[in-house]
């Protein structure tokens, strides 16, 4: 089996934080360096997005917002389809070559996007060779672990721009008028060896939006 993904209708901000919430986390009050904060908003949701393996589609970003797709499986023979996005999936309409679905032939499981085809009422192997899916998926809004996992990845990254990751410490002796003396880490710096492009701390709040199996 094999499938196709289209955005329809794609999501018009991708940010998983108001611009509030990113300055907030930033510690900045006023609007000063609201489009730096914006640019970095796309950079923590676009991460966010590659980390949970949200699968692109033609005609936009990958996002868990949510967007109107429609979806092409060809050469089917399988007893459960699972639809490549996630998360409050809405079904508009199943096409089975070239046959609509009655809303009684099949059922939708909304937060995992599991396809189940019915036969009076009763489960179903998908046996097709081509099947058109048009739903809508994602989040209109965004849920609070998310949203807290979207406001920590942007504290630390926000934080880690304003330092050099490879300074080990630093003394600064005021009375001479200033010395400063830099001592730097050899190699590889501690802790970061093997993060990704999302640390370990947020990672882990991702769970529930990865998507396995597809």
């Amino acid at each position: 089996m094999n499938r196709t993904l289209t955005v329809t209708s794609a999501a018009s901000d991708l940010h998983l934080l108001s611009i509030e919430e990113m300055r907030s986390a930033a510690g900045i009050t006023g609007s000063g360096q609201d489009t730096a904060l914006q640019a970095f908003g796309l950079t923590v949701a676009a991460a966010i997005t590659s980390e949970c393996k949200v699968a692109p589609g033609e005609g936009a970003e990958p996002t868990l917002k949510r967007e109107t797709l429609s979806e092409t499986f060809r050469q089917v023979d399988i007893w459960h389809l699972f639809l490549s996005r996630r998360h409050g999936v809405d079904i508009t309409s199943i096409t089975v070559d070239g046959t609509a679905l009655e809303e009684t032939e099949f059922e939708v499981a909304a937060e995992s996007g599991k396809l189940t085809f019915l036969v009076e009422d009763e489960p179903a192997k998908w046996v097709a060779n081509k099947v058109v899916v048009v739903y809508a998926a994602g989040f209109t809004t965004i849920p609070g672990d998310l949203k807290m996992a979207a406001s920590d990845f942007f504290r630390l990254g926000w934080l880690e721009k304003s330092r050099d990751p490879s300074l080990k410490s630093q003394e600064i002796d005021i009375p001479g008028v200033e010395r400063v003396r830099s001592d730097y880490w050899v190699g590889a710096v501690p802790g970061q060896a093997n993060e990704g492009a999302v640390p370990s701390v947020v990672s882990g709040q991702l769970q529930r939006f990865r998507v396995y199996g597809l």
